[in-house]
This record gives C-alpha cells, structure tokens and sequence, in this order.
C-alpha cells in the first residue's frame, strides 16, 4: 500500500493544500513553524481510523473540512472525509459517519503513527504481558505507545530459543538487535541477564539499555515500535516484508545532530518496503535525501504549497547545513541579530569614515567571530582599506 496524493481543506491552520506523487520509501516534510506539517500526519491518520481519539478540526471561521486521500493498493480508491463539527462523535474524533470510511478501514492495520512523546522511563520488569490484543493496537492512532517496548524486546528474547517459536518472531527480535549496530556501530546488544534487564556493549563497558542517550532511546523506540506493531498485527509475515505506511512526527527531538543524518538512512534500511512520512525541523535530516523526497512547505494564511526545488535536481547530500537551511527550509538569514546589528554598525562607520568606531567594532566581531570566518577576513580587509584612506 502506497499513498499517492493527500487534498487537505480547511483542516487546522491548513486551508488549501493539495500534494500528490510522493516518494514510494521517504518523504521529509518541512517548512516554518506552524506552518501545518503535523496537520498533514494528523489528517493522514484520520483516514485510516473510524475510532482514532486524534482529533482534526475544521478551520476556524469555515463551514467545514474536507480530506482526501489516494491509495495505490489492489485498487486505486480515493476517499474524501468532511469535517463538520469540533466534538467528537462516537469517538471517531470529529469526523462525521461517511459511508466511505467503512471501505476504507479494511487499511487500518497498515498505517503506524509515532507522535513526539518517544521517550519512557526506567521501570523493572516484575512480570511480562504476554498476550497483546490486535484490536488495542488498530483503533488508536494517536501514536504508538512505547510503554511496552522493554517487555516486548524481553519476551520475544526469551522465546527466541524456543523450538515452537515461529522464523517471523525469530527474525523480528534479531532485526531489533540490529538497530543498535545501525545506529552506532560502536554499540551492540550484549545479553539480557537473570535481573530481566537489557544490557548493552558500549565503548565505556557494558551498560544496562536505560542508561542509554535518550537520542538513542528514541531511536531504538521506533525501530522496536515499528517491529512491534508489525509482529503484532500481521504474526504471518516477515517484518521487513511489511509494506505499510509509518507517520513520524519531529524525526529529530533528542538526537544530536549526526543521528539526525542517519535515522532516516537507517530506517530505510531496516523496513525497505514501508512510506514513511516525516516531519522535521532539521537541516540534518534534509541533508541525507534525495530531491524527490524532500517536501518544502511554503505560502500564507494557510494557503500552502510544495515549493519547487529544482535548484537540487540530484537531492541535497552536498549541500551544507546553511544552504539547506536558507534554500529548502525558508531562513532568511542564518546569523544571530547581534551579528546583524554588528554588521550595520560597522558597514555606516565604514560610510562615514570614522576609524575609530570602526576599529572599536571590528575589535568586537574579532572576539565572538570564528577565527577562520570568511567574514571576519572581509571585515579585516575593508577596516584595512579605511585606515589606510586615512593615514
């Protein structure tokens, strides 16, 4: 299952947006802040739930909203869901009965949502929860819930010694272990001890899996969410056979920023046949992708549009963190107000050639500017070219 197009009106902050070929693996939705991006995921969900508690609401000031959504599956169907009301009914958020949504609930279990909650506390594990119910995990899509995620890893570790086990459940739990390596090839999962913790080879010694960066946490909670939910809703096959649709919302809080160059990759990686839909706020993130993965958001008064980026035929592995970040995301400028206000200074004592305030300046920039700043050294050779004039 493949989403081809999404139609948003008057949805949220949102009120016209129409966004079609996307890419078959990866798409990276970026844009300003409040722009609208996790309005997109949120609508996306909708249309896989008749029961998600995640509420989208209509515009404020309009009549009502209108979603529409085109799956590549078996068939091609669309589905368009309005929005009439801001109280949920029947607990199906605020989207109205609509004949269309009953046909369309056949993909529910193909849609996995993660949300920005992502990182949990230290817990023992004083007894496992064995049975997991596929219907608890099909009518929420208000985010995977992680607060499983040791006692799954325990247990499928624990079974996969097992002769009954099946060869799915056997590869799920390997693939897990993985996600360490992938992540950082210095770390690897060592043992899972008779205290019922995770432990983990570390360049600092083995460490229990709670003592963990929280950026590694949460990467490790959507590697293990995904496989999780994937075992749980579909135990006949292979989880990297899985070929649904994962949601993630702000790919990037907790990571440092060379984490925010590899989940994407790594993702991709270890779910080859998953869409994945992101949002982010990081150049980093941008930084790994392809031209046709990458969906720049753009426009005013909720009017939006996919920006075109031609300027980047072959994606944006070359370029710096700047150019992406002025060029695909929308910065105007990438340095600091005082660096401004500094500049402006500097440039009318040049102007009005006064040496002095131009050197007290210069003595400033020269302090709180990266010694091999580019623009240091052209503020050096115009202050050069000043005193020089005035000798």
């Amino acid at each position: 299952m493949k989403i081809e197009s999404l139609k948003i009106e008057n949805v949220g902050g949102i009120s016209s947006l129409t966004l079609d070929k996307f890419h078959p693996n990866l798409n990276i939705i970026c844009g300003e802040n409040g722009i609208g991006k996790t309005n997109i995921l949120d609508s996306i969900a909708h249309c896989f739930s008749t029961f998600s508690n995640n509420i989208i609401r209509k515009k404020e000031g309009s009549k009502k909203g209108k979603v529409c959504i085109s799956i590549d599956d078996v068939q091609h169907d669309e589905h368009t869901f309005d929005i009439t009301s801001f109280k949920p009914r029947c607990n199906t958020g605020n989207l109205p009965y609509n004949k269309n949504l009953m046909s369309f609930h056949r993909n529910i279990e193909n849609l996995i949502y993660f949300k920005t909650e992502r990182l949990f506390s230290h817990k023992w594990i004083e007894r496992l929860n064995i049975y997991d119910q596929k219907r608890d995990h099909l009518y929420n899509l208000d985010g995977v819930s992680i607060g499983l995620a040791k006692d799954w890893f325990i247990k499928n570790e624990l079974l996969s010694s097992q002769k009954y086990t099946k060869d799915n459940d056997k590869n799920s739990i390997e693939l897990a272990k993985k996600a360490f390596g992938l992540l950082n090839q210095s770390c690897t999962f060592s043992a899972l001890r008779q205290d019922m913790e995770i432990y983990v080879n570390t360049p600092t010694g083995v460490i229990p899996y709670e003592y963990l960066s929280s950026g590694f946490k949460t990467c490790i909670s959507i590697v293990w969410g995904i496989i999780r939910e994937v075992q749980i809703r579909f135990p006949n096959i292979d989880v990297k056979d899985f070929k649904g649709v994962v949601l993630i919302d702000e790919i990037e809080l907790h990571l440092h920023p060379e984490w925010q160059g590899k989940i994407c990759n790594t993702l991709v990686t270890l779910f080859p046949e998953i869409q994945f839909f992101i949002t982010t706020h990081s150049p980093h993130v941008v930084q790994t992708a392809e031209a046709d993965q990458v969906i720049a958001l753009s426009g005013q008064d909720g009017y939006l549009e996919k920006r075109t980026l031609d300027i980047a035929p072959n994606g944006f592995k070359g370029w710096t963190i700047e150019e992406i970040l002025m060029d695909v995301m929308g910065m105007k400028d990438t340095r600091t107000e005082w660096f401004r206000n500094k500049q402006k200074e500097f440039n009318e004592a040049l102007d009005l050639d006064n040496v002095l305030k131009a050197n007290n300046i210069f003595k400033e920039l020269k302090e709180k500017l990266h010694p091999n700043s580019t623009d240091l050294a052209l503020f050096r050779f115009q202050l050069d070219m000043l005193n020089g004039r005035n000798k």
